[in-house]
């Protein structure tokens, strides 16, 4: 083998090595990232299994509560007629006042 074919193969030999290295700190990056996300997703899958439970348990508070104010009244209807009879409306009169004109156009 001549020198300059043994140049030649080192220049390859590092290129390859260099190629080899980058790839690997390439791979083992992206495993790392992905793991990172995977545990993300399965923190955010956790707290939105949370969030559920806590949205069934509400609703169902909130059926119960309607239950238990229905029979105790005697139903909404019922409510209803009580809330007209202490004057409340449940069509409420809105009066809108309209801008008189402004100070500018009354001046001489």
């Amino acid at each position: 083998m001549t020198k300059s074919e043994k140049l030649k193969l080192d220049k390859l030999d590092k290129k390859f090595k260099t190629c080899l290295m980058v790839s690997l700190g390439l791979v083992l990056s992206l495993t790392v990232v992905k793991m990172v996300f995977s545990n993300r997703a399965a923190t955010w899958g956790k707290g939105l299994e949370q969030i559920k439970k806590q949205t069934y348990a509400l609703e169902k508070q909130n059926q119960h509560l309607r239950a238990k104010l229905a029979q105790q009244t005697g139903g909404l209807d019922q409510l209803a007629d009580q809330a007209k009879q202490q004057g409340f409306s449940d069509k409420p009169n809105f009066k809108y006042f309209t801008p008189g004109s402004s100070v500018a156009h009354k001046l001489p």
